[in-house]
């Protein structure tokens, strides 16, 4: 029977940014404009008749609940948006949120930025994952504070007392940048801009990029915006839970267009440990084949981080990643297995540089793998003036076996939960390789025919479901794509 109340119910807990202006505290540090947050969720559970019950619940910077959204129903796999701005709060809110079900929920926060001054449109995107319970740990692989890129670090306290948070700074070269003590009142959040010289304990124009850890005896969460002086990207704040001696990065991008850069990734890695270097091993692998591209080994010094970018090199110099090129140009796409003898976090940023895009995704580790994927945000909308938005998904086989096609069954489903498209066997175009992976893009096909999604229709709004054999471990992630912005998040693996 379906469950009318809240037992044994299930939180995720959600860092919200509305409407939020930060000036830029120096003339280099691009200004992000305005923030407003809406979420995505879906109903995790495939059983005909358990519906998921949802309360919403928001608190404002000093821990007051300010309002309550609750009779909101989501049948098994269906979708539903929570827009923000449909909810009491006023102009200017800034605060979190916690949501209740009495089903396992999957939860993507999209965040809009406008008045962005250097952006198309003046508008920006970002994307993470909502959290399904806090941590006394958070790690932020990839923060920023110089020309041109900037990071807004947001912490919220889930307990019911006020929590006292040391965030801990380190840069690419293993230095310790200080330290810096802040008080966040319960069921409360706070916001670290790191531009503001009072937000960080060094002169932010000294600092370039590196890593940042947070502790605190309370549970926490956050989330990590960057802005570019045209794009940002958000992710998730990783906990002890997403640490891992082996992490995945289902997409990795290198591209070009008449001598232009057009699409890119750049990984960045954090060792946890706080006293022994990480010998680590990245092996790039060609989506489709699953062949082996480039292997590349390195160390990472003790809580700081290190920057892998197919551009321009990151931490190491351009020409390593020439190798990634399908034999002719430097157009390559595939998924890259990191190794490493101390456990590390990491993010990947993925940069539409031409059209001023960007987004961010948390890598994942092999607990995170399943045989069964949901990803709550999905589109397929143009309503007559042009493509307004649209979504390329990324599938990695992590396992050690191929995955039949016939094998792997691939829904898209509306936001009633019905689904509205199947692809399966004859319908993918090659078996899934053992370290390899598929690309579904609603608008141009990716490794299908754009003509296999005209199905979809041109205002489709869903979720997909993903199955594979028992025993299959598949990660994922989404690009949500825009004519003049991009997010990305990762899978929720199956219950």
């Amino acid at each position: 029977m379906k469950k009318q109340k809240l037992t044994a119910a299930v939180g995720i807990i959600l860092v919200i940014m509305m409407t939020a202006s930060l000036v830029a505290m120096a003339a280099g540090y691009p200004d992000p404009g305005q923030s407003a947050t809406n979420i995505v969720v879906q109903n995790l559970s495939t059983i005909a008749g358990e519906d998921a019950s949802v309360v919403v619940e928001y608190y404002d910077t000093a821990g007051n609940l300010d309002a309550t959204r609750s009779g909101v129903m989501i049948a098994p796999k269906a979708v539903q948006e929570i827009k923000t701005q449909d909810e009491p709060l006023g102009d200017g809110w800034q605060g979190s949120a916690v949501m209740l079900s009495d089903r396992p929920l999957g939860a993507v926060v999209s965040v809009k930025n406008s008045l962005v001054p250097g952006a198309a449109d003046g508008m920006t995107q970002g994307a993470y994952n909502g959290s399904a319970a806090g941590a006394n740990t958070l790690y932020f692989p990839s923060v920023y504070s110089a020309d041109a890129i900037v990071s807004r670090l947001t912490v919220q306290n889930t307990e019911g007392t006020a929590a006292t948070v040391y965030m801990d700074y380190y840069d690419r070269v293993g230095s310790h940048r200080g330290q810096l003590t802040a008080s966040i009142p319960a069921y409360s959040q706070r916001t670290f801009f790191m531009g503001e010289p009072t937000d960080v304990p060094f002169d932010p124009e000294t600092f370039v990029d590196g890593a940042a850890t947070v502790t605190s005896a309370n549970l926490l969460v956050g989330a990590a915006v960057t802005t570019w002086s045209n794009r940002s990207a958000s992710y998730q704040a990783l906990t002890p839970s997403n640490q891992g001696g082996t992490l995945y990065a289902p997409s990795q991008y290198r591209y070009m267009e008449s001598g232009d850069w057009v699409l890119f990734s750049a990984l960045n890695l954090q060792n946890t440990s706080a006293t022994e270097v990480a010998n680590v091993t990245a092996t790039y692998v060609s989506r489709a084949t699953g062949a082996v591209a480039l292997v590349k080994t390195f160390t990472i010094q003790p809580l700081s981080a290190v920057g892998l970018n197919t551009k321009n090199g990151g931490d190491f110099p351009a020409s390593d990643f020439d190798a990634l090129t399908y034999g002719s140009g430097a157009d390559w796409d595939g998924s890259v297995k990191i190794e490493s003898s101390q456990p590390l976090v990491g993010v990947c940023n993925t940069g539409w540089f031409k059209q001023q895009k960007a987004g961010a995704y948390a890598l994942v580790t092999d607990n995170d793998a399943s045989n069964s994927l949901f990803f709550p945000a999905q589109y397929r909308l143009d309503w007559g003036s042009g493509w307004a938005q649209w979504s390329a998904v990324n599938l990695m086989n992590v396992g050690d076996s191929s995955i039949a096609a016939a094998d792997l069954s691939i829904e898209y489903i509306d936001q009633a939960g019905t689904p509205v498209l199947t692809l399966s066997g004859g319908a993918l175009p090659f078996d899934l390789a053992a370290g390899g992976a598929l690309g579904l893009n609603s608008r141009g096909g990716g490794d299908l025919s754009a003509a296999q999604f005209d199905t979809l229709g041109l205002n489709f709004i869903g979720g997909i479901y993903v199955t594979a054999p028992a025993g299959s471990e598949l990660v994922g992630v989404a690009n949500i794509i825009y004519k003049n912005r991009a997010s990305v998040y990762n899978a929720f693996p199956g219950q």
